[in-house]
Parts: C-alpha cells; sequence; structure tokens
C-alpha cells in the first residue's frame, strides 16, 4: 500500500485498455492527451497516437487515472482532469478538490494519486482519505499539469519536478449488458431453461451461461454456438510491458457480442450442450483467422499462421514448433491443403524460436503424411527432408543417449538450468523425430534402421535417466540434474510421457504422474508450466492450453471420468467469457492475457474432444477410436473427420470406455487409409464395473 492506495482495487478487473507515461520533465504547463489510436509499423511493433476526441474510437464508461509526481521544489501543482480541478500545496502538504481536502504528504519528494471516474461520480484517492464529488458527467479527456516552482525565499528554479509515471485506462462501470446487446427479457429465458455442466468454488458452467468470480458481473451468456456475449475481459495493452518478456495483451473483439457463421461443410464436434459447442465455435474462429490472408505475412497466405498477435496487418506469421503442436492435436484432420502449404514452407522457412525447432520440422511432415498419405510432398521435397534429419543427428550425443538441450520445449526464453542441459521435454520431441526419420526413409526407400536406433535409444535413457520413483514423477532433467533431486514438474515433458501416442510411461507411473497432477499441481484454472519456478512469466506458473492434451487423453485412458471434464470445463471457461483463446492465462485466477487467437491453444481445445474424449489414433494403417464418452457428453457427435481422401460422421452410443466401432454398420477395428467417400462411424461405450 502506498499513500492510502490499495495494490489490487476491485476496479483492476473494470479496465479495459491503458495507456502510460513515464520520465516526462514537468513545465510549468503540460498537457497530456487521454484519446488515441494505433497503428502498426515494422513486425513486432505498433506505434499510439494522439487524435481529437471526436476520433478517438476508445471511448469508455469511465475512466481511471493513475499517477506518480516527483514534486521537485514546486509548492503548488495544478491537476485539471476529467472535469476536476485538484490543487496540491506542497508547503501545507494538503491536496483540495472545491470545499474538499486531505493530508498528503510526499516521500521523499513523490506523491501518488489516483482519479477515478464513473458518469456523474468522481474519487480522488491517495490522501489520507478520499475525495469525491458529483456532477453533471461532463468532462474533457485530457490531464493538464501545472506546477507553481519556487523556494520558500527569493529563490527561483528551473526544477519543475517529473511525471514519473502516469497511466490512464479506460473502465467498464455498468454490470449488465445494454438491452440492444442482450434484453432482460432472454438474459431470463436462458438463465430459467438452463442446467449445470461443470462448478467448482471459483466459476460455474451452465447450458446457457457462465458465471465467475474473479471476471465477476456481467455474467456470460451463450444465446446459441455461434452467438456469445460476454464483456471484455482482459485490460489491452499499446506498449511493451517493461520486463525483459515482450508482453503485450491485445484485443480483436473489442465489444460484448460474437457471432460466426459455421458452415455444415466444415469439420464440426457437437455435443448438444451450447457452451461446450460455443467454446468450439471459438475454436474454429481462431482457426478462420489463422489462415485468413488478414493476419498473414507476404508470401504466407494460404497456411496456418500460429496467431492474430497484433491484429490484421501483424498476425505471428508460421512458426515451426506451432505447427508441430498444431499437428500432433489434429489440425490435420480439419483443412488437409492449408496444412500441406504449412509443412511444405517451414521445411525452408517459418520462425524457428526454439531448441526443438530441427524435431519439428521432421514431425510435422510424418503427422502430416499420417493425415494425407501425400507421397507427392515427400517426393518432392527429399532432400530438404533428408538435411533435416541430418540435422536433427547433429545434435545428438552418443555417448549420453540424449540430445543437448538447454530449454524446455514450452520455454523459448531463458536456460531451465535445472534440468542440466537435457530438458525432458525436448528430449521427446527429439526422441520422436528420430521415430518419425526412420519412418520417412523407410516410404521413400531410403536406409533407415540407424533412425530407429537412435529412437529406441533415447525412449531407453528417457525411461531410465528420468523416472524419480520417490517423487512418482518424470523430472524436468535426468538422474544427477537438480531437477532429479529437486522433483521438478515440467508440464510439456510430463505429457509426453503419458500421452499414449509415445509409450513412454507404464500405467502405475501414469497412474502416480496423474495423482500428482490432481493433488500437487492442477489449479482450478488448469495445468501450470514449470509451476515450482518462482518468477511468474508467460513461461513459468502459467496455464498454455496446448499442453494438455496428453493429460485429456491419459484421463480417459485411465478412466478418470472428473478429471476429463475438468480440464474441458477450464477451457470452455476460457473460451467464453473471452471469445477467443488467448496464449496465456494465470494459474491462480484464471485472468487471460498476452496475445488473443493463439492457434495452438485453439487446436488444443479441439484435442481435448477428438482425442481425450474420442481417442482418435492413427498409424500408417489407419485410424480407429479408443477414447472415454463421459456421461455430461453422451450426446457428442463429429462430422465431416477428413482423412486422405474420405469424411467420416463419428457418433456414440452408451457412456464410458469406447469398446466397439463399427464403419457403416459394420464391426472394424480400424479405417484404413485408402477408404474413400462419405461414411458413419459408430461407437459402442460402456462404464466398466
Amino acid at each position: 500500500m502506498l499513500n492510502g492506495i490499495n495494490s489490487v482495487q476491485k476496479d483492476d478487473d473494470r479496465k479495459i485498455w491503458r495507456r502510460e507515461w513515464r520520465y516526462q520533465k514537468l513545465d510549468k504547463e503540460n498537457n497530456f492527451c487521454i484519446p488515441f489510436d494505433y497503428m502498426t509499423t515494422d513486425w513486432p511493433d505498433i506505434k499510439m497516437f494522439d487524435v481529437e476526441e471526436k476520433d478517438f474510437r476508445f471511448k469508455a464508461e469511465g475512466y481511471e487515472i493513475s499517477l506518480m509526481l516527483d514534486v521537485g521544489m514546486n509548492h503548488v501543482i495544478y491537476i485539471r482532469t476529467l472535469g476536476i480541478s485538484i490543487i496540491w500545496d506542497a508547503f501545507q502538504n494538503r491536496l483540495h478538490l472545491n470545499n474538499q481536502e486531505t493530508y498528503l504528504h510526499h516521500q521523499n519528494g513523490i506523491i501518488q494519486l489516483k482519479i477515478t471516474r464513473k458518469g456523474t461520480e468522481c474519487r480522488v484517492q491517495g490522501g489520507e482519505r478520499e475525495l469525491n464529488i458529483y456532477d453533471s458527467g461532463q468532462y474533457d479527456l485530457h490531464v493538464q499539469i501545472d506546477t507553481k516552482c519556487g523556494n520558500a525565499g527569493a529563490f527561483e528554479s528551473e526544477n519543475n519536478g517529473m511525471l514519473v509515471w502516469m497511466e490512464v485506462c479506460g473502465i467498464h462501470t455498468a454490470d449488465e449488458y445494454k438491452e440492444e446487446i442482450i434484453s432482460e427479457e432472454t438474459r431470463r429465458e436462458l438463465v430459467c431453461k438452463d442446467k449445470l455442466f461443470f462448478k467448482n468454488d471459483h466459476y460455474s458452467i451452465y447450458y446457457n451461461h457462465l458465471e465467475d468470480e474473479m471476471y465477476g458481473k456481467p455474467d456470460a451468456y451463450v444465446v446459441s454456438p455461434e452467438h456469445v456475449i460476454s464483456l471484455q475481459r482482459v485490460t489491452e495493452e499499446f506498449q511493451w510491458c517493461h520486463n525483459p518478456m515482450g508482453d503485450m495483451t491485445r484485443v480483436l473483439n473489442r465489444g460484448s457480442e460474437w457471432k460466426r457463421e459455421s458452415s455444415r461443410e466444415e469439420f464440426r464436434i457437437s455435443t448438444g450442450i451450447p457452451a461446450v459447442d460455443a467454446a468450439f465455435q471459438i475454436a474454429m474462429d481462431v482457426l478462420d483467422k489463422a489462415k485468413s490472408p488478414q493476419y498473414a505475412f507476404e508470401g504466407e497466405q494460404g497456411m496456418w499462421s500460429a496467431g492474430a498477435f497484433q491484429g490484421t496487418g501483424m498476425g505471428f506469421g508460421v512458426w515451426c514448433r506451432d505447427t508441430m503442436q498444431m499437428l500432433l492435436r489434429g489440425i490435420g484432420f480439419i483443412e488437409p491443403g492449408i496444412t500441406r502449404r504449412t509443412v511444405e514452407y517451414i521445411l525452408k522457412s517459418g520462425k524457428d524460436n526454439a531448441v526443438d525447432g530441427l524435431a519439428a520440422v521432421v514431425i510435422s511432415v510424418w503427422e502430416y503424411y499420417l493425415v494425407s498419405h501425400d507421397r507427392e510432398l515427400l517426393l518432392k521435397n527429399a532432400d530438404t527432408i533428408k538435411a533435416k534429419i541430418q540435422q536433427c543427428e547433429k545434435v545428438f550425443n552418443e555417448e549420453k543417449g540424449l540430445v543437448y538441450a538447454a530449454f524446455c520445449s514450452s520455454n523459448d526464453a531463458y536456460e531451465d538450468t535445472e534440468a542440466g542441459g537435457y530438458a525432458l521435454s525436448t528430449e521427446i520431441y527429439f526422441m520422436y523425430a528420430f521415430e518419425c526419420a526412420f519412418n520417412i526413409l523407410k516410404c521413400l526407400g531410403e536406409p533407415a534402421e540407424h533412425y530407429k536406433f537412435l529412437a529406441a535409444q533415447m525412449l531407453e535413457m528417457i525411461r531410465n535417466k528420468y523416472w524419480n520413483p520417490t517423487a512418482g514423477i518424470f523430472t524436468s532433467g535426468p538422474d544427477g540434474s537438480v531437477a532429479f533431486k529437486d522433483e521438478v514438474w515440467e508440464t510439456a515433458g510430463e505429457e509426453g510421457v503419458i500421452w499414449n501416442i509415445w509409450g513412454i510411461a507404464s500405467e502405475e507411473q501414469k497412474n502416480l504422474i496423474m495423482d500428482n497432477l490432481e493433488h500437487k499441481i492442477i489449479t482450478p484454472y488448469g495445468i501450470p508450466l514449470m509451476p515450482g519456478h518462482l518468477e511468474k512469466t508467460h513461461l513459468a506458473r502459467s496455464v498454455w492450453t496446448v499442453y494438455t492434451t496428453g493429460y485429456a487423453v491419459a484421463a480417459a485412458e485411465l478412466g478418470k471420468e472428473e478429471l476429463l471434464v475438468t480440464l474441458i470445463a477450464q477451457q470452455i471457461r476460457n473460451a467464453v467469457f473471452n471469445k477467443t483463446f488467448y496464449e496465456v492465462y494465470n494459474a491462480d485466477d484464471g485472468r487471460a492475457w498476452r496475445w488473443p487467437a493463439q492457434t495452438w491453444n485453439a487446436i488444443a481445445y479441439i484435442s481435448l474432444l477428438l482425442s481425450g474424449v474420442f481417442g482418435l489414433k492413427k498409424d500408417i494403417e489407419g485410424i480407429w477410436f479408443e477414447g472415454f464418452i463421459p456421461t455430461v457428453l453422451s450426446e457428442i457427435r463429429i462430422f465431416n473427420l477428413r482423412y486422405v481422401n474420405m469424411r467420416l460422421d463419428v457418433s456414440s452410443e452408451g457412456e464410458g470406455k469406447i469398446v466397439k466401432m463399427t464403419l457403416d454398420g459394420v464391426e472394424v477395428k480400424k479405417i484404413f487409409w485408402n477408404l474413400q467417400g462419405h461414411h458413419k462411424v459408430k461407437l459402442i461405450c460402456r462404464k466398466e464395473d
């Protein structure tokens, strides 16, 4: 607490945008314009500029101004803003607002104030007591700071002080939506007929509306799966945060209403539960943006962008690691053409920001081949693919049976020093890259056994060196590392060992890991990355949806129905309240921040249903389903799942583990890749006693 201003205010949840000024020397008269706009410049930057009030696109219901002044040698400071005039008298240490005053003593020459305007009310905090006035509610949007400088004697000085910091925020003031957005009658109808889907101590998800203690009022409403009403829940920023992490939070949909026009011909998962289906439609909306030329770099049109980033005109671009993660989580079943162009592109270009970037390209090629059997891509790019495989081998340490990996897969900013140079998640991805290399070279008729051997050697080392029986987890570093000694959990790596596509953990180990997850790691809002780290960044102690898939698959495999539904519900909350999938969510309060329309997080939500609930599996021969249908999702269906030259509609009967599959009425174990046309798949489920 500074000068009576609590560092955490309820109004923080109401802020919809912020702009700031720092370290500006004060003259006798100083005017700061609140209205602004912005433009994209050179990637990754944007530029703010002042505009006239009539051209201000970001007008808000109310405003909050927080400022810190170095008063210098001033004996009077005048502040005029938001329709009020404040006077601070340095001799008397008094703050005056009309006929009100309070004691405000500087601290080493620094004073702090917070001014909040909501309609006809304006309040000033910072002194011993709060000052309030009520007026007509008419005001201009500027901050005028004037100074009167001079010492107690006859001295004059140019030390007019400094604006150390000022933040201006637009804020919400209403607890309900305007009638033209959603009427009170419609809200009552939605709530009246509502059923509960999921509830914990912090939020509730009903079929047609969501309540949340952190986001507060108004609630989010699901009018239909393609129509959501939810207030803007994040604070938008237009300036880089003052840290080394490249943080900024942006917003695409600044209104309260979100709509999407879906097509009956596109891939779709439907449950009959509007909130669950709305999250799916929001994920598809993110994918719409990811392939849109509006967000694409020159030369990257018609590919999967990693996200919308700064908005139209400046998307994230195509990234190697993101492409791999999208493919692992099923994006190839949705848009094969977009996926092919993206994979072919990263063979020669794309952003390679992570230590597993080499592995990502090789994995992406094989994952795409498994859903397409596109032999032409392999033949056309054979030399480039073989060069990428050889580059992977160059980082392999024969003596250790591992690759040197100072960074875990989810962290591209700083080394995971506790892992001792051999971070678990990155080892897993390189292990799989060598397995993919074996399969690719085999398809090309090239010598391949060497890479099968490397993959097997790495699998053995991961199983033997990373499993910590005392902790009941695979630690983020091998035996002998600080991570092993301190029993460090790393979420991307732990997901890899329990995900059955790689066959690392035994069933006993999976049960121990999932027990640790449920009792020590997961929060009401998700699974935090690197939860043991002291720092709190977008990389540590935060939730990324993308690294949730493997846990959902394991929950389904082990029959952990409640956990499976919880993992899905956490992302429904994120999607519906924010009308998009953000890059980052706080693990402690669930607040979304950083970049909107993050593609891999959107496909990750879809994968919770596709890979977790349905248990979709694939190999070189075909696909099959071995998931777990929870009771609350017993009506779940898939439409237009695209696989090679076929489209599949998938329904289920019963609930629990999938025990039988029929294709057009005939029982099958696998749907082979050379089938063509549109077909019906039915899954028979049964709960074990």
